[in-house]
């Protein structure tokens, strides 16, 4: 659709759905994935400063349908009042003004009454006589004295190009620069494009420029992840502890935690995904799974520990009775969600990060419970618990 459209001259063209296109209005409040705001109050130093930074942010790799919004290229009949004309007339720019609005807008002149109900009155030039520029400026006008002026013997009437729409933002004007991200992770083409943007675009002073649209959303997604995950590492620590009354089983089932972590870096890695807010959902998905195959493992082995085996026997046994539940809990997920893993419809780039994360980590994870986690326990717990 693309290098279709590209044949057309003098169109922008960027591609969304329709949901999308909603979501990406409400958050920034202008239709596109990704959105660079400027701040200021000169239109015209606006659409340049917004055309600086498309041009600038055409060269970063990454950023396609890149598109500056239009504020000006509207005609529009612009009346300039010649305050000299007017002097010598014996006229006032609120007389001029009057006129022009009554004529072109229409005036109150009169109110109707039809039983209980009123109306207004309006008057205005009949639409057929100002038609055209030259309609404009035969406007009539009524000197002090009653002479007879037009508009044009006391106004400059002409068309020029002005403003099609103003935007107004935080009780700023702005303008918006508009771009799609493919082929690249979010966060290093904002970093990269702000970097380029800054060191080419210097703002005249009064002059803000911000990012927004997906990047702030990923920006907040990231901001309560950072929260979210220490408290949960946290909880599932004292919930360990709360089941197997030891400080150092419980760090031995938080081990599978970066082995999980590894085996999903891994996973986006080989499959060219960028880490992005659905794959850091998968990871904390990834950390309960990862955890439970751990917690089947150890809480086997310390049961047969309470039986009065030896250590020896009871690792031996444990991770013999525990092979396929852990290797069934794990390819029961990593089955499940290779159909998302494999997707290339509508919504595959947030499936897919969120189940390749998955079962990447799973692979691993699984390697360690069945295998190192056995070795490791004799040296978490060397000696025999009392019971």
């Amino acid at each position: 659709m693309s290098t279709l459209l590209s044949a057309l001259p003098g169109i922008a063209v960027s591609f969304s759905q329709v949901i999308e296109d909603n979501v990406d209005e409400a958050v920034s409040g202008v239709k596109g994935e990704l959105v660079v705001k400027i701040f200021g109050e000169d239109p015209d130093v606006l659409q340049r400063l917004a055309d600086q930074v498309a041009s600038v942010l055409q060269g970063v790799p990454g950023a396609k349908d890149v598109s500056a919004e239009r504020l000006a290229g509207q005609p529009q009949v612009q009346i300039a009042i010649d305050r000299a004309a007017l002097s010598r007339v014996g006229l006032s720019v609120a007389d001029v003004e009057e006129v022009i609005e009554t004529a072109l807008g229409g005036a109150v002149a009169s109110r109707v009454l039809e039983g209980e109900r009123s109306f207004d009155l309006v008057v205005k030039m009949n639409p057929g006589s100002v038609l055209d520029v030259d309609g404009v400026r035969r406007i009539p006008i009524l000197g002090p004295s009653g002479e007879k002026l037009t508009l044009g013997s006391v106004a400059d009437v002409a068309v020029k190009p002005g403003f099609a729409r103003i935007y107004r933002e935080d009780n700023s004007r702005r303008i918006a620069v508009k771009l799609s991200v493919r082929g690249r992770d979010l966060g290093s083409l904002v970093a990269d494009g702000s970097a380029r943007v800054a060191k080419a675009v210097p703002l005249p002073p009064g002059y803000t420029l911000e990012w927004s649209g997906a990047f702030e959303n990923a920006q907040r997604a990231q901001r309560r992840l950072m929260v979210i995950v220490p408290i949960t590492m946290v909880a599932i620590f004292f919930l360990l502890f709360a089941t197997f009354d030891s400080t150092k089983l419980a760090l031995l089932v938080l081990l599978n935690v970066p082995f999980a972590a590894v085996g999903g870096i891994w996973a986006i890695a080989l499959a060219g995904l960028p880490l992005s807010v659905s794959a850091m959902v998968g990871f904390v998905a990834l950390l309960g799974v990862s955890v439970m195959n751990a917690v089947l493992l150890v809480q086997r082995i310390a049961d047969l520990r309470r039986e009065g085996k030896t250590l020896m026997d009871a690792v031996s046994e444990g991770a013999t009775s525990r092979f396929r539940p852990v290797l069934m809990t794990a390819l029961m997920a990593e089955l499940g969600l290779l159909p998302a893993a494999l997707s290339t419809a509508v919504g595959a780039e947030t499936q897919r990060p969120f189940a390749i994360v998955i079962i990447g980590g799973l692979v691993t994870a699984t390697l360690l419970t069945l295998v190192v986690l056995p070795v490791l326990y004799g040296t978490f717990e060397t000696e025999r618990p009392e019971y």
